[in-house]
Formats: C-alpha cells, structure tokens, sequence
C-alpha cells in the first residue's frame, strides 16, 4: 500500500544538529568575543526583565487579593460574632433594668408596709385598667386563692388609691379614689377634725380631689395631712390621702370645702399594697 505522507523538508535528526551547532557556534563565539557576549546577554535581558517583572507584578496584585478575601472574611466573622455578643449584652442589660424596676417596686411596698405597721399586707402587680388615661378603676393579679377579699384597702405611692370591690380566684377589681362614685371619710391628722374626700375627675384632671363637709369651726388648714378617719365605714383609719391645698367657706355659710393634693399619681401607678386586715368582721364573707 502505497504511503501518502509528504517527506518533511527537514528530517528530525537534521533540524536537531542544525540546533547544536548553532549553539556551540555562538559558545564558541562568545569565548572570543566579549562584546558579542554582552550584547547577547543585554538582548535575554531586555527580553526576560520586562517578563520578570510583569510577573512579579501579577503575583503581587494575586497575592494581595488573596490576602484581602482572607481579612474580608475575617473581619465578617468577627462583625458576626461581636454581634451576636452585643445583642446578648443588650437582652442581659434590659433584663438587669427590669430587675432594677421591680427592686425599686418590692423596696417601694416595704416602705409602705413598715408605714403600716399595725395591719397586715400583700403586694400586687396591676394587670389591667380601665380605658381611660387615669386608674378609675385596675384589676390586680391577687385573687381569692391569694386571700383577697372585698373592701380590702389598696395603697400605691405611699397613699390610699382605692378599695377592692370584686373578687375572682386570681384576680381582683379595685375602685380608686378619684372615680366620680367614691367617698372616703377622712380626717386632719394634726387635730383629728373629720371632712369628706370626695373622687371628682375634673379636678383631677388638675391632679386634685375634693374636700368636703368640713365644720366651720373645724381646725383643717393648708398643708394639714389628711388620712381615713376612724369613723369610716370601709377604711381602716390612718391611710395617708393627702394634704390640704386650699380651702374656702361654701356658698350656704354653713360649711367649708376645698381640694386635696393626693401623694399617689393615678397617673402611672403598677404595684400596689393589699391591706389585708379589713375595717369590720361583717365584711367577711
């Protein structure tokens, strides 16, 4: 079978020779001539430096993107993982405020406990109102299984702010002093002469209550501390109300009235002290 191939013009063998001779050619040139040697080696020079140095460039700019990835990345783990530590320290923070808050409640009813020595209470936590902007009325999270009952006195404040008028197994509705409807008989603590605290929301709104049925011979002044008296149906005598912040002669001649300042803000109350001991047996069920 006949071969198709063309020969190659130059055999493999002979090209191969052609090279080495040209190599020994310019060794032995060189040998001789050391002009030609340094121009031969200027020209590999010229040729070698630039690529050198192109490549040096290039894994210079290579080395230093890989570099800045890896400190990218880094630095996104680390914005991660501080993060993740300043909203734990943020949860611990508002947890360590609400602790503080409900200190600042428990330390605010011990006082009002050691104010009233002579009866016996419970704290409570309001967990509802009415839907108006001040505590006509609130529920408490104490109920009967919690030994509430009805006509038990509330305090807040550091003063009397209602009275428990309905009673579930775990909750409790209070009526406060301010609401239209209630009627608190009290009395001067300085010289025990008796008036009437009256609710009244308009004069609330002024962050007042009435004072009512004073004698006009009745020695009630400005400033007087006005707390239940022992006449009283439903309070026990001696809870703080308020003091006297003017008073004036009716329009009858017959008695006096005038407003009281109460100490406690129906504004923002939440916890509450439960006076436990109630004025009179027939209140128990």
């Amino acid at each position: 079978m006949p071969d198709n191939r063309k020969d190659s013009p130059i055999r493999p063998h002979t090209g191969l020779l052609i090279l080495v001779g040209v190599c020994l050619f310019l060794l032995l040139l060189s040998s001789f001539s050391s002009s030609f040697s340094n121009a031969l080696r200027s020209g590999i020079d010229s040729v070698l430096m630039p690529m050198q140095k192109g490549m040096n460039t290039a894994g210079r700019y290579i080395f230093d993107r890989i570099e800045d990835r890896q400190a990218l990345s880094q630095a996104q783990e680390l914005n991660k993982m501080l993060s993740n530590e300043l909203e734990l320290l943020r949860e611990e923070n508002a947890r360590l405020k609400l602790q503080e808050i409900e200190l600042a409640q428990l330390r605010d009813l011990l006082d009002m406990a050691e104010q009233y020595p002579d009866y016996e209470t419970v704290g409570a936590h309001i967990i509802g109102k009415n839907s108006s902007n001040w505590y006509r009325s609130f529920l408490i999270d104490k109920g009967s299984r919690d030994g509430i009952r009805v006509n038990m006195n509330v305090c807040a404040g550091g003063g009397l702010v209602g009275i428990v008028t309905s009673v579930s197994n775990t909750y409790a509705t209070v009526s406060t002093i301010i609401n239209d409807a209630q009627y608190v008989s009290a009395m001067s603590a300085r010289t025990g002469a008796n008036c009437i605290v009256a609710g009244d929301l308009s004069l609330y709104a002024e962050g007042s209550l009435a004072l009512q049925n004073i004698a006009m011979d009745a020695d009630i002044g400005i400033g007087d501390m006005i707390v239940t008296s022992n006449i009283s149906e439903l309070y026990v005598p001696g809870l703080l109300i308020g003091y006297v912040g003017e008073i004036k002669t009716d329009a009858n001649q017959l008695q006096r009235s005038g407003i009281i300042r109460p100490v406690a803000d129906f504004d923002s109350l939440d916890s509450v002290l439960i006076i436990t001991t109630l004025k009179t047996s027939e209140a128990l069920p």
